[in-house]
């Protein structure tokens, strides 16, 4: 990907539903508005197969923990060169349902991440952030823009208690410190606490596409069994050789990865994941 010097801008974009500010680079934009040229002839291929090719725009691209902690008043923050693994499957899923509703503009671009990030769709400030993936998944579910996979009896079941951001106020910059803060998310968390969240078991994931019924460019939740926590990773499936692996931004690679290893021996050596979830986007 060709580098142009990344000076940080602030832009109002007229067409956003909030026009507040907007941090990116010119470089951002510029590779945006390529990706959505190359891929609007592809509006026609199914969700996924569009969300896979976009995703596979950003191999290589760096890993960089935290890249939304920037501001308590939450500007929406976009960047194509230092992805997480949320922010990578978020901008992914923003650019995919561009092209697909036609609309191959970067300001799209823009709007459909901050409906997607943002509980209702609305900004307004950190605590408006879908902090939690079972936050991300259920919001946008209720409005239509993805539909969990993992919903049959079939699958085996976890007690869903969230609260580790309001028992570990120390490890958010936001809300170290913040104590009305601390309290406003503690009261968000308290609708997801004594909840049964469906799950594919992780011993399950060497079965054949047929039978774990996952397709190319679901988005994947790795639930963990950290106390107060629902997942603790995220990325894009995608078959090979009849394997199911994860396309993501790897903190232990410090890119993004088609990894080779598949999803099954992936969790097979990761004590604190006990299977997966899988969200396809509409």
């Amino acid at each position: 990907m060709k580098r142009v010097p990344t000076i940080m801008l602030l832009f109002i974009l007229p067409l956003l539903t909030t026009a507040q500010e907007i941090i990116y680079t010119s470089n951002d934009s510029i590779t945006i508005e390529r990706i959505l040229q190359r891929h609007s002839c592809h509006k026609h291929k199914s969700t996924g197969e569009l969300a896979l090719a976009v995703a596979g725009e950003f191999i290589g691209c760096r890993y960089v923990a935290g890249t939304l902690e920037n501001d308590s008043y939450e500007p929406l923050f976009i960047s194509c060169t230092k992805l997480d693994c949320t922010t990578f499957v978020e901008l992914v899923t923003a650019i995919t349902l561009s092209i697909k509703e036609q609309e191959n503009t970067f300001a799209a671009v823009c709007r459909n991440l901050e409906k997607i990030r943002y509980r209702e769709g609305k900004r307004t400030g950190y605590a408006s952030r879908l902090h939690y993936t079972s936050w991300w998944i259920a919001d946008n579910e209720e409005r239509g823009t993805v539909e969990e996979v993992t919903t049959d009896s079939k699958y085996r079941y976890n007690r869903l208690n969230l609260d580790f951001m309001s028992t570990h106020p120390d490890s958010y910059s936001m809300l170290k410190d913040n104590p009305s803060m601390q309290a406003r998310i503690a009261e968000l968390e308290k609708p997801f606490r004594d909840i049964d969240i469906p799950y594919i078991p992780k011993e399950s994931l060497n079965g054949s596409k047929r039978k774990i019924n996952i397709e190319d460019g679901d988005i994947i939740a790795l639930v963990t069994t950290i106390k107060g926590l629902d997942v603790s990773h995220v990325g894009f499936a995608f078959w090979q050789d009849g394997k199911l692996h994860l396309m993501h931004a790897s903190s232990a690679k410090g890119e993004v990865i088609m990894d080779p290893t598949t999803l099954f021996d992936y969790q097979k050596g990761k004590s604190k994941q006990c299977g997966i979830r899988a969200i396809r986007i509409k």
